[in-house]
């Protein structure tokens, strides 16, 4: 999966002057930030899936040279391990934040759907390329069902917190989130409008409530 580093320099300086050692400069001006190389990392992904995510090709992207990369990243694999971070940040702890907020179940799972729906705090393409990505790792395919876990166990709790029992709170938990999974992966193509118009419905559906 990842990609070989380039071999290492002698961290001794070739001065003459034994004990001296090397130190790196600071990174030139224009070389991307971690955080930037990780969000054209995130865009390679989305748009080719792994197999675009390629020092070359990020480097490319980002108009530096493959060394501009190494001046914040030891490896390939330290950028993935920071990619998979960032899709952990970006979602699964917007969604955790919302369903976590105090209220009924109804307007728990109305906020949800808002962050589905809008995408605000969630982005169906990414997670959608995280998945592929685990079709192809196995140490991705860990990650992603954490994930789903965790997910699942905050949908979970929010249930319990509105008086379902123990194994309705998570059966009810699961048919949420395998039907917004499952929703992405059919690649079912709605308006925002006819989303919208089916979420008290839906919501009806998961709560039992009339």
């Amino acid at each position: 999966m990842s990609e070989p580093k380039p071999p290492q320099t002698n961290p001794r300086a070739r001065s003459g002057k034994p004990g001296r050692t090397w130190r790196r400069t600071p990174p030139p001006e224009h070389t991307p930030s971690t955080q930037e190389w990780v969000d054209i990392a995130r865009r390679a992904l989305i748009e080719d899936g792994i197999v675009g995510v390629k020092i070359d090709r990020l480097a490319k992207i980002a108009g530096v040279t493959r060394g501009g990369f190494y001046w914040r990243f030891k490896s390939h694999a330290e950028l993935l391990d920071a990619l998979l971070e960032d899709w952990r940040a970006r979602n699964t702890q917007p969604m955790l934040d919302v369903i976590a907020q105090p209220g009924t179940m109804d307007e728990r799972l109305t906020r949800l759907a808002n962050l589905y729906i809008l995408e605000q705090g969630f982005s169906a393409a990414y997670d959608r390329a995280v998945r592929a990505w685990a079709n192809m790792s196995p140490d991705v395919e860990k990650a992603v069902q954490e994930a789903d876990a965790v997910r699942i166990e905050a949908i979970r709790q929010a249930f319990a917190e509105n008086g379902y029992d123990d194994h309705d709170a998570l059966i009810r938990a699961r048919i949420v989130y395998f039907h917004q999974v499952g929703y992405y992966a059919t690649g079912l193509k709605e308006s925002l409008e006819q989303r919208q118009t089916l979420t008290s419905s839906y919501i009806r559906v998961f709560t039992g409530h009339d």
